[in-house]
């Protein structure tokens, strides 16, 4: 009976986070098949099988996780030019990966955060998007998307890149840009800073 009680409260749990997601990618623009089609693709594609070595150096393996970073980027781009926000969203990108950088330390388990600072990003994504002053929804959520993803993606992974290529690992070790999936904070990122921007925009335009 317990053991049935913690499956439900962990489906719970599940349900509620795909609700979230699946509302930022809603907010987006996205239409309710695709935002689905994105949060299942995201978390199937988030674990570690779904890894893409990139390069490697002494000991260490850098890879790209599909489903916590590389489709999280495609979405960025592709919501940076539908929408017509490159200018805004690049901007966004510079100002972000800043404070990622600085909010962001490396160890020998890869490049972390500590709560509540791994909120910082995605709550500049949202203010940037909002002072843009882009009068349409939907664009401005794009720009928070766009901004705090990759912004998080150079300020954290890239930025600190070359502190950890110095760390000496003693067997292989794998450091995963995205590698926990939905967890992650290149993906986690993107998708609160547009939460965030639903709240300060209030009701969707009609």
């Amino acid at each position: 009976m317990a053991s049935i009680f913690i499956l439900l409260i962990f489906a719970f749990l599940f349900y509620l986070i795909y609700l979230l997601i699946y509302s930022a990618f809603e907010e987006v623009g996205f239409k309710r098949w695709e935002a689905s089609l994105i949060v299942f693709s995201c978390i199937i594609f988030g674990y570690n099988i779904f890894d893409i070595p990139l390069f490697s150096y002494g000991n260490w393996i850098i890879a790209i996780n599909i489903g916590g970073a590389l489709l999280p980027i495609l979405i960025s781009m592709y919501l940076i030019f539908s929408r017509k926000v490159a200018l805004r969203s690049f901007l966004g990108m510079i100002i972000v990966a800043y404070f990622a950088y600085n909010v962001t330390y490396v160890t020998r388990k890869g490049i972390v955060s500590d709560f509540p600072y791994w909120l910082i990003p995605p709550v500049v994504a949202s203010i940037y998007s909002v002072l843009t002053g882009l009068k349409s929804k939907k664009k401005s959520a794009s720009v928070a998307y766009s901004s705090g993803t990759i912004g998080v993606l150079i300020g954290a992974d890239l930025f600190h890149l070359k502190e950890l290529l110095k760390i000496e690992v003693g067997k292989t070790t794998v450091a995963s840009i995205g590698g926990a999936s939905i967890l992650d904070m290149v993906f986690l990122t993107g998708v609160i800073a547009v939460l965030i921007d639903a709240i300060l925009y209030g009701k969707e335009e009609k």
